[in-house]
């Protein structure tokens, strides 16, 4: 199944070389003793001697072609890509030697046919190909660390010279970061700015976090898997391309093909090897419970495979055109080509990218959910009394929300804003279910309708101005990660909340103030107020409740009495 030497191939070609050899001297010896003789009947003897020679010696040649190819087909069965690259570039030199030799040989007419491992060679080459790749994927995914990969500081291990802008001339590649993976390191002021808003958090763990080797400021956006796998990919290229190249020379016409001939098939086990490594990325975790940081690092590593391949694929077709794979009149042709095979390679990436994504938000959300239900379990939104901080389930939310955003700084710009508009409408979805969600008189069914997540029955309004004071920080903490408008994920809830406190509001639920209401709050949803006076608490109730609303810093929004609450309710479902 290989191609390594075997004794008893040996010994056969050997046999037969003797024995051909000892032919051939009888024939010699014969020619020998009729140039000794003399006279006519001497040269009627040696010409029919002369052409024996020659047909036996063209037997015992085709005999040898043939078993040569015998012997190449029968361990071609399951041999690498390495392997028939390797014999194909010998049966080349050999068929090149032949013709040097016995040029006018009459199995020169034939001996590619003979030597042709098959008919469909390449096709075989493209699918060994294609199942060493993912072979090669496993193997190397399965030593991956699953975090940052460090950036080298030894001078010997990362060299680095950047070229002047405009000048054409590609970056010089780093020795273990090919193709442009040296640029991909981790922006530190992400964390920066996110570290800020962390003000309360304990010093000591913030201090690990930064002496840590993986730190973003000495790290790349990929993992130690990343390089290895695009390098293989590379090496596999060149090995088909010098499998088919050899087989061209053997005398080999493929089928004609779109693209620039010969080439084009190399392009081909390129866009493969790199379809395969993206599945090989997003599949090889797939029995395995991944966490969040996983799944973004995941998305990472295909993000910086997919970066990498303009520069792989220049290198490519520059390596196509030395060898002369590409002919001068399909020059336009073949790189069209492969421009279009760039293109589906960059997509197939983005589907793999789009399935992880969607495995990293289905985790975030059960994260939350999980969160959520135990922080508001046994949770009093009867609060009576108004606090200075947010509340403990929302400080819970923005220190989880904070961890996932510092690992989301390995993504892209687009990717990362994507995943932070996610999350966090996901968060004010909840909160808003949970606090102005309707309740059901059936629990099971809300519970299972919602995640899990039970709809509050009560709230008074020191609760509302609580949930208010949640709603503020998260914005800031939106705010606080420079990504434009990922404040607007809380409108709804800010927006809810604002209008139950607004000592306008009695005023406002009038018919005849309808535009009123909606220029003030053009998105409120006036079921969603009747769900809240459903549940609102009167605190304390007449005088009391008054007085506990005149106190302190609580006189800014609104306290509902009893008979109030009621006349809001009746105007409030009268307009649904």
């Amino acid at each position: 199944g290989n191609f390594h030497d075997e004794d008893d191939g040996d010994s056969t070609l050997k046999n037969r070389d003797e024995s051909g050899t000892s032919s051939g001297g009888g024939g010699n010896g014969i020619g020998g003793a009729n140039n000794n003789n003399s006279g006519g009947a001497g040269d009627d003897v040696n010409e029919p001697s002369s052409i024996s020679f020659r047909e036996s010696s063209a037997r015992y040649e085709r005999k040898l072609i043939t078993e040569l190819g015998s012997l190449l087909r029968n361990r071609a069965i399951g041999a690498t890509l390495v392997e028939l690259s390797r014999a194909s570039c010998l049966m080349a030199a050999f068929r090149s030697a032949l013709k040097i030799v016995h040029p006018s040989s009459g199995t020169r007419k034939n001996d590619k046919e003979l030597l042709a491992m098959d008919v469909d060679i390449l096709m075989t080459g493209l699918k060994v190909a294609q199942e060493e790749q993912l072979r090669a994927t496993a193997r190397i995914l399965a030593d991956d660390l699953k975090e940052p990969m460090p950036v080298p500081f030894g001078k010997s291990e990362f060299r680095y010279t950047k070229q002047e802008n405009g000048s054409g001339i590609p970056d010089e590649e780093i020795r273990g970061f090919p193709f442009g993976l040296a640029d991909l390191k981790n922006q530190p002021n992400i964390d920066k700015t996110l570290n800020e808003l962390d003000a309360g958090r304990d010093i000591r763990r913030r201090s690990i976090y930064h002496s840590s080797p993986f730190d973003d400021r000495t790290t790349f956006k990929f993992s130690n898997s990343v390089p290895l796998i695009i390098r293989s990919i590379h090496a596999r290229a060149i090995a088909f391309a010098a499998f088919a190249l050899s087989q061209e020379e053997l005398g080999q016409v493929f089928a004609s093909k779109k693209g620039g001939g010969i080439a084009g098939y190399v392009l081909d086990c390129v866009e493969q090897c790199i379809v395969l490594a993206a599945m090989g990325m997003k599949d090889n975790n797939e029995q395995v419970v991944i966490t969040d940081r996983e799944a973004v690092q995941i998305m990472a590593n295909i993000f910086a495979l997919q970066s990498a391949l303009p520069r792989l694929f220049g290198v490519i077709m520059r390596g196509l055109c030395h060898l002369g794979m590409v002919k001068g009149d399909e020059v336009e042709e073949s790189f069209e080509y492969a421009d279009q095979t760039l293109t589906r390679a960059e997509k197939a990436c983005d589907k793999q990218v789009d399935s992880v994504y969607m495995t990293f938000s289905r985790i975030c959300r059960n994260r939350i959910n999980e969160l959520l239900r135990y922080s508001l379990d046994n949770f009093q939104w009867v609060a009576r009394t108004t606090r200075d901080s947010p509340n403990t389930y929302c400080e819970s939310l923005m220190e989880y929300l904070r961890d996932v955003f510092k690992c989301l700084r390995q993504l892209e710009l687009k990717a990362r804003a994507a995943l932070y508009f996610l999350i966090c409408g996901h968060v004010s979805e909840k909160l808003v279910a949970i606090t102005f969600g309707k309740q059901s008189e059936d629990s099971a069914e809300k519970n299972e309708s919602n995640d899990g997540l039970y709809t509050i029955s009560k709230i008074d309004a020191f609760g509302l101005k609580n949930l208010s004071i949640d709603v503020k920080a998260l914005e800031t903490f939106a705010d606080g990660t420079g990504v434009p408008q990922l404040r607007d994920c809380f409108s709804e809830l800010r927006y809810l909340t604002d209008a139950i406190l607004d000592r306008d509001l009695p005023m406002l639920l009038n018919l005849d103030k309808e535009n009123a209401r909606r220029r003030k709050y053009p998105f409120l949803k006036l079921e969603m107020i009747a769900n809240i006076l459903e549940k609102y608490q009167v605190s304390g109730g007449g005088l009391g409740g008054k007085l506990l609303g005149s106190s302190g810093n609580d006189q800014d929004f609104l306290i509902l009495e009893k008979k109030e609450l009621s006349n809001l309710l009746r105007l409030v479902k009268s307009q649904i």
